[in-house]
């Protein structure tokens, strides 16, 4: 499954000891053991050699990572308790691993990352992997999944660079493949979509449910990361130049760190109201979600959030936030909707088994397992480059039903975009819940979505958008 001269077999943990002058003490630790226990829904006296070897690099301790080890374990209970994968007249099950990368900390140690990971790849010796969250965490341990010839399917990072090094590099990053979410110029185009048609919505006139006024001075909230830059300057370019419904940047690109305070955020929003913004874009994948939503509660500015707020698709937000995220609108990748015939009985059972609802981390990892259990019954091998070549060949002409859209992978190893392949979801926190909005230019309504299929009526569950009832600024 892998090259043995590029894995550590026992020797797995080294410390060093300033005693005078250093000395290096090597601690040897036997392997770590898999057993049944590490295999969901696999019989009680599987043997080690039956059970292939997935690992999870993500932050355990916040809803992303926690996301992403649910959705995995849920995957392979299920793909177990089926029978487990047959391969060459052995049975084999699906073990799950995971270590804690704390990538979504808002005070970042890509240090920590790696050390998460060499533990995946030394200690646990993991056959494949799945994970990934923060760009700048997953940029520092990405290489050491490549160099032990691992494949890694990401589940939490949107960059596109990551995808693009498999073109430019074949050879070392081939093992690199990206389920979800698309990456950050397929997301963009398709929030830029988003905005432009519930703007123009809202500048209906009243008797086609729009305000009567113009609804497109737009203003930009964002953490201070690399990956929100690149976001913002894409999308207001083409919110601004466009054939369809131009909208007015008022030049308000807020950027703030993880640890703003609600004094801070408090001044932000004084910034947005005084430029007459209508529709506010939060970019925003971290902790600085809640202290955004407590803010625009409280403050009550003249505008509403269109845009990404990952601890918005929390279930539990609106007790967290005490409703005050009401109308705030987010881009998702899972809803309870038929968004593929498999999606309502993912969330049913996600919810049952976890009591929470699932995230956008929760149904990537849930499909990248089934991605490889595809992969591994489509090649009938464990080898490292024949599972590549299958998974290779998921593709729009052989596309692989997911939880939460049709999995086809491009050259780059990314994920395709567009329905009814990679596609985003806008929901609006509203009266205690999510409801599912319309998302013109985004997602049709097809019962199924299937790869041939062609859009009518709209998706269950749908309702339009909600304004603000202390209204929004208008200029006009």
């Amino acid at each position: 499954m892998e090259s043995l001269t590029k894995r550590i077999l026992a020797i797995v943990l080294i410390a060093v000891i300033g005693i005078g002058v250093g000395v290096t003490v090597w601690i040897f630790v036997a392997p770590y053991q898999w057993t049944a226990a590490d295999a969901p829904g696999a019989p009680t006296n599987i043997t080690e050699d039956q059970i292939i070897r997935i690992g999870v690099s993500g932050d355990t301790e916040r809803i992303q990572g926690e996301g992403q080890l649910n959705g995995a374990r849920l995957a392979a209970y299920e793909i177990n308790s089926a029978g487990g994968i047959v391969i060459g007249g052995k049975t084999y099950y699906i073990g799950i691993t995971y270590e804690n990368t704390d990538e979504a900390n808002p005070i970042l140690d890509p240090a920590k990352a790696v050390a998460a990971v060499e533990r995946l790849i030394n200690y646990k010796q993991v056959h494949f992997a799945t994970g990934g969250f923060r760009t700048e965490a997953l940029g520092a341990y990405r290489g050491l999944f490549m160099e032990s010839e691992i494949i890694f399917i990401n589940t939490g990072a949107a960059p596109s660079a990551f995808s693009a090094s498999v073109l430019s590099d074949y050879d070392t990053y081939k093992y690199f493949f990206q389920i979800n979410p698309i990456n950050t110029t397929a997301l963009a185009m398709e929030l830029i979509a988003l905005i432009i048609g519930s703007a123009a919505g809202m500048s209906q006139p009243l008797i086609y449910g729009g305000t009567g006024h113009n609804v497109t001075r737009f203003s930009f909230m964002r953490e201070d990361l690399s990956w929100t830059a690149g976001f913002q300057a894409l999308m207001a370019y083409h919110l601004t130049s466009n054939s369809n419904f131009n909208l007015t940047y008022t030049g308000v690109d807020i950027a703030f760190p993880q640890d703003v305070t609600p004094v801070e955020m408090a001044a932000h929003w004084a910034t947005v109201n005084a430029s007459n913004t209508q529709i506010v874009i939060p970019i925003i994948s971290g902790s600085a979600g809640l202290t955004f939503a407590n803010s625009y509660g409280t403050y009550k500015p003249g505008c509403i959030p269109i845009g990404i707020n990952v601890l918005a698709q929390d279930g539990d937000f609106w007790d967290d936030t005490n409703g005050l995220v009401e109308y705030g609108i987010s881009l998702e990748s899972i809803f309870q909707t038929n968004k593929t015939s498999l999606t309502l009985d993912f969330w049913d059972a996600y919810v049952a088994e976890f009591g929470v609802s699932p995230i956008y981390t929760s149904t990537g990892s849930y499909d990248a397992i089934y991605a490889y259990a595809y992969a591994f019954n489509a090649s009938q091998s464990l080898n490292t480059d024949a599972v590549i070549t299958a998974l290779e060949g998921i593709t729009t002409a052989n596309p692989l039903e997911g939880s939460s859209g049709w999995a086809a992978f491009d050259a780059s190893h990314c994920i395709v975009e567009g329905w009814p392949y990679g596609t985003a979801l806008a929901l609006q926190w509203f009266n205690g819940s999510k409801i599912l909005v319309p998302g013109v230019g985004i997602y049709p309504s097809d019962p199924y979505g299937g790869p041939t299929a062609e859009p009518s009526g709209k998706l269950v569950n749908m309702q339009p958008i909600e304004r603000p009832d202390w209204g929004l600024i208008f200029y006009d």
